[in-house]
């Protein structure tokens, strides 16, 4: 390098705070060989003196022999690379430096000056090279300034940090550019020395922060970080606390901020895998969440944050494992819920046995803990004992309205017999989503059957469906119900108030039927396609938890559209893509009702686990349920068929996400039809 100080006056001097506020008064200048800033002082006007240091003077990384606040700046240019620990003399160059003085500081950009080659070959003598943030370098003595800055957090503020590469050459060959008159290779940065009083209300104001924070006073603890971070750009503590505050893009943008400052901050490590998590983005939160328990393999949230993004990306056995092995880290309550967690991806993993073993041991610790005794009943339900499953199930509202109690068993007693209901008004409520209301609806008859007069209390897009439905007198949308009736009853209890077994639930098909005017109106309009009329969802609602792992691609599905003789309509409402090929009318369907109309005019019914197979199978026709790898409790252990629904056939998934195998075999099952239609 050559005469590097001087060099930088030309563009100094268009930058009128380096004359006028960062180079004034006394100071000193370390390193500065042959070259001082003592040359150039024609450039600082206000600079009264300044004490060159070099090699006689004693070592520039101690500073041995020099008193604290003694310089009102102190200047380096090009010495930091040479020194064996950067963050102890860069400690020392701030601690004689007065408070409320500046520090300037040049060394060479690493991509500039060396360029890729280490040791350097342009100066043997440099032990690091440096960059402004970089997540990797390809030198192994790489310091990043932002990170080194990071250690006077508190007691320095960042005036200036730039990479000076306005008149470096990118297109030459590599070679040493210094060595001439303009490029200079560098990164400059300016700090200011806080007065002590400042650096001692940072503390401060970060104890206030916390203090507004741990009792939910969040304008205030906000207030108090962002005052932090305006004096204090890279207060670590600080980014992250706030981010907790905050939601969506600010949330993830001071996270990564916090991360660029320092990459082993454990805490924002994992407040943005759980971030990442929530919004979707299990792949990264993974990533971030597995760094996290590197560094703190303890760290409870990250466990449990990361088994819960593995299960999302269909790594059930991979998100077991994680929990399972670190489930002694947990007491109490908090175990019984990793207990309950092992038991869910058991269950994905179509692991029931292990399920039920994790669940029981749950319930050991938390007899009441509703979600273990909701997803043990699930896995009883999945292999056929609908009793023990009933029992389970029935805490979906129980732990809901605990005050309601048991509703299981009313209708039938231990013998097996039906009690009559004569005179009694029975509510039965939807606990959970459109295709569950619609599968358990088909008990209405059954207790009219008993004497009973029956009310639904169901979603609003079900009404006119419902109303329609035999043993059904009455149906009243979600929250406008006036009368609980004589008992309410919620719907999935109605397996154990029956004692439905898979043999005897009740599965006359249709029990759901659509309005007459609108199943003909449809009829009218089909009538200019001629062929064997399929209607095809392949998503469920965006809304559910499993939607990712139970909706097949677009491109997948699309093979099913083609076959000669068959015209495809879409049933998926409001698809973000249509299908090609497929007739698409579902922007008339104003709610099931609608939908059942049409649907009742096909001949096959080809969908996903969701309300659309549902409403078939309740509607009677053919179904072919494309069912998921992580099946739900009701399409039982491998059966190809339902005992729900005796006109549904299922296609299993083998492997998660793998839905080629399962469509080409609906494919040629569609192509044996079609064939047959042919002849």
């Amino acid at each position: 390098m050559a005469n590097e100080t001087s060099k930088q006056m030309l563009r100094r001097a268009s930058d009128r705070r380096f004359g006028t506020r960062w180079i004034v008064g006394d100071g000193i200048d370390i390193g500065c060989g042959p070259d001082p800033l003592s040359k150039v002082s024609d450039f600082f006007p206000l600079m009264r003196t300044v004490r060159p240091w070099d090699l006689p003077d004693g070592d520039a990384m101690l500073m041995d022999g020099v008193a604290d606040d003694s310089y009102d700046f102190v200047h380096s240019s090009h010495c930091l690379e040479h020194l064996v620990d950067p963050v102890t003399a860069l400690a020392n160059w701030i601690r004689i430096c007065k408070p409320g003085g500046h520090v300037v500081i040049t060394v060479p950009d690493e991509d500039l000056y060396e360029q890729g080659v280490w040791p350097s070959t342009f100066n043997q003598d440099h032990k690091w090279t440096f960059t402004i943030l970089k997540p990797e370098s390809w030198s192994p003595r790489s310091i990043n300034v932002v990170q080194l800055l990071a250690h006077f957090q508190g007691e320095v503020e960042i005036l200036k940090l730039e990479k000076l590469d306005s008149t470096f050459d990118y297109r030459q060959p590599r070679y040493d550019q210094t060595m001439y008159s303009l490029a200079e290779s560098a990164i400059e940065f300016v700090l200011k020395k806080r007065p002590r009083e400042a650096a001692f209300n940072v503390e401060a104001t970060f104890a206030a922060a916390i203090d507004h924070h741990r009792h939910g006073r969040l304008v205030e603890a906000r207030d108090a970080y962002v005052a932090i971070l305006e004096a204090d750009p890279i207060h670590v503590a600080s980014l992250n606390n706030l981010a907790l505050i905050c939601d969506g893009e600010s949330r993830e943008m001071l996270l990564r901020r916090a991360l660029d400052v320092q990459p082993d901050h454990v805490d924002a490590l994992v407040n943005l895998g759980e971030h990442q998590r929530d919004a979707g983005r299990h792949a990264e939160a993974s990533a971030l969440l597995r760094r996290a328990l590197v560094l703190a393999p303890h760290e409870r949230r990250a466990i449990r944050a990361l088994a819960t993004s593995l299960e999302a990306l269909g790594d059930f056995n991979a998100a077991i494992e994680v929990l399972d092995a670190n489930r002694t880290r947990f007491e109490g309550a908090e175990r019984a819920d990793v207990l309950c967690a092992l038991g869910k991806y058991c269950e994905s993993a179509n692991r029931t046995d292990d399920a039920i073993a994790y669940l029981d041991e749950a319930l050991s610790i938390d007899p009441h803990h509703a979600d273990a005794h909701i997803w043990r009943g699930r896995q009883y339900l999945k292999k056929g004992d609908f009793a023990q499953g009933a029992n389970g199930i029935g805490w979906i509202w129980r732990g809901r309205y605990p005050e309601i109690g048991d509703q299981t068993g009313r209708f039938v007693d231990e013998a097996g017999h039906p009690i009559r209901q004569d005179g009694r008004t029975v509510v039965l409520s939807s606990d959970s989503g459109l295709g569950d209301t619609m599968q358990f609806v088909r008990y209405a008859s059954e207790l009219q059957a008993l004497g009973a007069r029956v009310v639904v209390e169901c979603q609003p897009e079900l009404v006119r469906l419902i109303a329609n439905t035999p043993g059904v007198d009455e149906v009243v949308p979600f929250g406008q119900l006036r009368d609980a009736g004589d008992v309410r009853v919620p719907l999935h209890n109605l397996i154990g108030a029956f004692r439905s077994t898979p043999e005897t639930v009740p599965n006359t098909v249709p029990y759901l039927f659509p309005v007459a005017a609108e199943a003909d109106a449809w009829r009218a309009r089909l009538e200019q396609h001629e062929g064997f009329r399929v209607g095809l969802c392949w998503a469920g609602s965006p809304l559910h938890q499993r939607n990712g792992s139970r909706s097949v691609p677009l491109d997948v599905i699309a093979s099913l559209v083609g076959y000669p003789g068959m015209v495809c309509y879409s049933l998926q409402k409001g698809a973000a893509e249509p299908l090609p090929g497929a007739i698409d009318w579902t922007a008339e369907f104003e709610d099931f009702a609608s939908t059942a109309a049409f649907v009742s005019q096909l001949d096959l019914v080809i969908s996903v686990d969701s309300a659309v197979a549902h409403l078939a199978g309740g509607l009677g026709k053919p179904v072919w349920l494309l069912n998921r790898f992580d099946s739900c409790w009701r399409w039982m252990e491998e059966r190809i068929d339902s005992p729900w629904y005796p006109t549904l056939t299922q296609f299993r998934q083998e492997k998660p996400g793998d839905w080629a195998p399962v469509v080409r075999s609906v494919a040629e099952c569609f192509a044996i039809v079609a064939h047959e239609r042919a002849q």
